[in-house]
């Protein structure tokens, strides 16, 4: 099959992405639903491998108590980097200027008797790109250097829908949540209700048995 010249392009472009989605930087995720207990302190690790890795932790409460959890984050020398207590949501980005093991920790020490669900994200990728310009090495085009500029805007609106999308998830799982919480309300004070009903309209019943048999009684 003849290739036109009409086509060259396109298929230029196309390769151009498919060797930057292939040579580009692989990035460790982990992406976790974890219920911590009451009076539990949960804890997970990733690993930099190299200084200057950047780092991405995001978390939010998605049920029990008000969706607030106590976390801290930590680095392979035990320095707290970030901490806070109580907090719904939160979203981070850092360079891991250290070689080795970052602890990211949840503490439910607030609510005792409640458990809650924890949806939370921890990234590791390396952002350094490689230089086209060094010996030995083809010179970048400005065709290509448009192509890679372009290609670097797609990737920040990826992650920017990324982060609405989480966004519109953790709404979503409070409103429900709220939701089922007042229709657990309601039907627990219709059930009340009926029961009170039930018992007032007996005790009224047998007050008037009685007062019949009373009076029956006297005469």
């Amino acid at each position: 099959m003849a290739i036109s010249r009409s086509q060259i392009p396109a298929l230029a472009l196309l390769a151009t992405v498919l060797i930057a989605l292939l040579t580009a930087p692989a990035a460790q995720a982990v992406t976790l639903t974890y219920w911590v207990g009451a009076r539990e302190k949960a804890c997970f690790y990733t690993t930099v491998e190299k200084p200057g890795q950047k780092i991405g932790f995001y978390f939010a409460g998605q049920a029990g108590g008000n969706f607030d959890i106590d976390y801290t984050v930590k680095d392979p020398k035990s320095r707290v980097l970030f901490e806070g207590e109580a907090q719904k949501q939160g979203d981070f980005v850092f360079t891991g200027n250290d070689v080795g093991e970052y602890a990211f920790c949840f503490s439910n020490g607030v609510a005792t008797h409640e458990d809650k669900l924890i949806d939370f994200d921890i990234s590791v990728e390396n952002e350094s790109r490689p230089e086209h310009d060094e010996p030995g090495q083809t010179t970048m085009s400005n065709e290509d250097k448009r192509i890679d500029e372009s290609l670097n805007q797609i990737a920040s609106a990826i992650n920017r829908v990324q982060r609405d999308l989480r966004y519109f998830h953790n709404r979503e799982n409070r409103n429900k949540n709220t939701v089922q919480s007042t229709e657990r309300r309601v039907f627990n004070f219709a059930l009340m209700e009926s029961i009170a009903i039930f018992v007032v309209s007996a005790l009224q019943v047998f007050a008037i048995r009685t007062f019949f048999s009373s009076k029956q009684s006297k005469f």
